[in-house]
């Protein structure tokens, strides 16, 4: 068994909350941000979206929003437990190049607007996620190999993103991958930025851990949403297969989910496919919950999202069960999984997103 990683803070902004327990809020009570925006492509007809609101001065540019919504939820993620930033690696997922993004920069760029921003200076060995989604949970995987690093203490993993621009729109109106009036299995643009920090001790803790990260995996898909073919769920189920390898139950412990599917036809199909072949276990019905109808599709930031929401309900005493199987799935072809567990010491909770030491 692979010894776990211990989740220490974690931090959020969405479409449908400011912070990270805005959004479980608001997530738990099906409130959606789904909003008819206008993106200005030709003609210039109104899109079903998620948009964040905020002041014009954050939107200047697409990679100033972006540098924003990033520093906005590392801000949160890092508050309580207020890690020394020099012994603290940022893994960061920003769009995926293939997508050519208005606000994708160079590595050294995206990180250091964030460090600015923060007016911090993080490990030497941060690094920029290029891999979509699913890099998000291919980083907690790698974060064990930093960690053999003694001048490493924690590690920062997670993702901003935002499909409210004029070059994903078109790009996925193009492939009718939308939701609308013609299509209505197709998914709905959102925003936003999530990240969690993790350690493998909690020798430096401050407070008691949130949660823990017990498996981790992650397998590449063939039949891409990009490509001719529907997939039938051969990479995700290994990503599955491999993330529960590290934990002691296996399969038949695992007693919820919180899945990035975002609506699409494609995503249906393959999820459909890869629970009915790696969900073995008879069970009366397994709970799945899908941020994305509150927030809908945020791209690189829908991961992280989907371990704080598991981990809060874990934590909080209204999930169905103490073990959940976070999934995500990159555009690209790479798939992530990980199980989400309760933390050796439940935290209490003292306030909206404060813990008592």
């Amino acid at each position: 068994m692979t010894p776990a990683l211990t989740i220490h803070g974690w931090g959020a902004v969405t479409p449908v909350g400011l912070t990270a327990p805005q959004t479980c809020a608001a997530i738990r009570a099906r409130v959606s941000g789904f909003r008819e925006v206008v993106v200005g492509l030709p003609p210039e007809e109104s899109q079903l979206a998620a948009r964040i609101q905020g002041k014009w001065t954050l939107r200047k540019t697409p990679a100033d929003w972006l540098s924003n919504l990033a520093s906005r939820a590392i801000a949160e993620c890092l508050g309580d437990e207020q890690p020394d930033s020099r012994h603290t690696v940022l893994l960061i997922a920003p769009p995926e190049a293939f997508r050519e993004h208005p606000g994708t920069g160079a590595d050294a760029s995206v990180i250091r607007g964030i460090e600015s921003r923060l007016g911090l200076r993080f490990h030497l060995r941060s690094a920029v996620l290029r891999g979509g989604p699913a890099s998000v949970f291919q980083a907690l995987r790698a974060a064990r190999t930093l960690f053999a690093d003694p001048t490493v203490h924690y590690c920062v993993v997670g993702g901003m993103d935002s499909l409210i621009n004029r070059s994903d729109i078109g790009r996925l109106r193009a492939a009718n991958r939308l939701r609308d009036s013609g299509n209505p299995q197709g998914l709905v643009p959102g925003e936003g930025a999530s990240f969690i920090l993790v350690s493998p001790t909690s020798r430096w803790l401050r407070f008691r851990p949130l949660a823990q990260v017990l498996g981790v995996g992650a397998a590449v898909e063939s039949d891409t949403v990009l490509g001719p073919k529907y997939s039938v769920g051969d990479g995700i189920r290994a990503a599955l297969s491999a993330a529960v390898a590290e934990t002691d139950g296996g399969e038949p412990s695992l007693e919820f989910v919180a899945s990035t599917f975002n609506g699409e036809r494609y995503g249906a199909w393959e999820s459909l496919i890869a629970r009915t072949r790696f969900y073995r276990t008879r069970k009366e019905r397994i709970e799945i919950v899908y941020p994305a109808m509150s927030v809908g599709e945020i791209g690189t930031a829908a991961p992280a999202l989907a371990v704080i929401v598991a981990a809060t309900a874990i934590a909080r005493g209204y999930a169905p069960g103490n073990l959940a199987m976070c999934e995500a799935s990159s555009d690209e072809g790479l798939r992530g999984a990980c199980v989400i567990g309760p933390s050796p010491e439940p935290p209490a909770f003292s306030g909206p997103g404060r813990r008592a030491s």
